[in-house]
């Protein structure tokens, strides 16, 4: 592995639900960090100092288990930076108690708070004049077109038709149903500046009671000049107003000529790894400079298409040892691991340069891995 440039810290822990993406990121620039996320897979133990599976929380990670893991692993006052990702941009308070003796290349609790809060961000897209769905926080009088969110939730999860909700969700919230995929830019920002790193089409599957769960992305998002310059638009707003820092993603739809945001990810997403292999120290170092105000020199897209889909498990397992994963998957689960039925068995992956093909490609391999499934269960 290669030495580590001297501006980037030698000793890193990542936090999030899922770390790989994220570990292979930090190989590039030759840090091995400590790694917390809920699997603790092959493909993140081969690139990390050190590893633990942490049992999941109410929005992410078991806090309990993710602050004592930290403190043996990763012991604060000792050196050690905080990159976080998925699930810790839903737990600020949480994000707070990890970060103490730690520097934290991230965007602030606060902002998370301001992010993640429907009300105020809401709020915040209407005094900016940005588009987006029509969003209310009552039941609409007719549920016919309408979509109902959970107030604290990420990838799809929680999303519903309106008519299909239950319960009594004092957080919850209505948006104006948007025929189409869902889009999103995945970006640098550096407090007052942005970059976008690419567009990307994210796939969403229909899972028994998750209509909307997100699944995989392709980096092509098949929008025009004008609006690729809308939604760069609505990125800087959104910097300079929040102050945003890092790797950043904005999800929106595509309505006619208009772009209508969905929702701020205000740390590393998934699409990272649509881009990584297109920047020689990885996404991470970039995020670890623009934390620190730095955007560095602008780079040049790459023409690879890259895609990425998680596959989930058709039956009860448990995974083997010696075992040969077919070409393609990654996040593959340790030998010994116990997988229930609809559980994330692991990730397909495909690159090429027809965006088709490429489709073609994870949809080929999703179902040859069902098939060497049944065959090795």
């Amino acid at each position: 592995m290669s030495a580590v440039p001297p501006d980037l810290p030698e000793r890193l822990l990542i936090a999030a639900c899922g770390g790989r993406m994220l570990t292979g990121s930090a190989a590039r620039a030759g840090i091995r960090p400590v790694v917390l996320d809920l699997y603790a897979d092959q493909d993140t133990r081969a690139q990390a100092q050190a590893t633990a599976a942490i049992p999941p929380g109410p929005t992410g990670l078991d806090p309990a288990a993710l602050l004592d893991a930290a403190a043996r692993l990763a012991p604060p006052e000792s050196g050690y930076a905080l990159v976080y990702g998925s699930g810790l941009d839903l737990a600020p308070d949480l994000l707070e108690r990890l970060s103490s003796g730690r520097e934290v290349y991230g965007n602030a609790p606060d902002t998370l708070r301001w992010a993640k809060s429907p009300r105020r961000f809401f709020e915040l897209l209407r005094r900016l004049d940005i588009p987006h769905p029509e969003t209310r926080f009552e039941p609409p009088p007719d549920p016919q077109g309408w979509l109902a969110k959970p107030g604290c939730g990420e990838g799809g999860k929680g999303v519903v038709f309106c008519a299909q909700a239950q319960g009594d969700d004092p957080d919850r919230y209505y948006q104006r149903y948007v025929v189409g995929p869902p889009l999103s830019a995945l970006f640098l920002a550096d407090g007052a500046n942005a970059r976008i790193v690419g567009f990307n089409t994210l796939w969403t599957a229909r899972l028994p009671g998750q209509p909307f769960l997100f699944v995989g992305a392709i980096n092509r998002a098949g929008l025009d000049r004008t609006q690729r310059a809308q939604v760069a638009a609505v990125i800087a707003r959104l910097v300079r107003t929040m102050g945003l820092r890092g790797l950043n993603s904005l999800d929106f739809m595509r309505d006619g000529p208009v772009c209508r945001v969905l929702e701020i990810n205000p740390r590393p997403s998934a699409t990272l790894g649509l881009y990584d292999a297109d920047f020689p120290e990885g996404l991470l170092a970039r995020h670890v400079r623009a934390c620190r105000g730095t955007l560095g020199e602008p780079w040049q897209a790459g023409d690879t298409v890259r895609a990425s889909k998680a596959v989930f498990a058709p039956g009860p397992w448990t995974v083997p040892h010696a075992l040969a994963w077919p070409e393609g998957c990654a996040d593959r689960p340790m030998p010994g691991t116990a997988i229930r039925t609809g559980d994330p068995l692991c990730t397909v992956e495909a690159q090429g340069s027809d965006p088709e093909q490429v489709e073609a490609m994870i949809r080929q391999r999703e179902a040859g891995l069902i098939q060497w499934l049944d065959r090795a269960r």
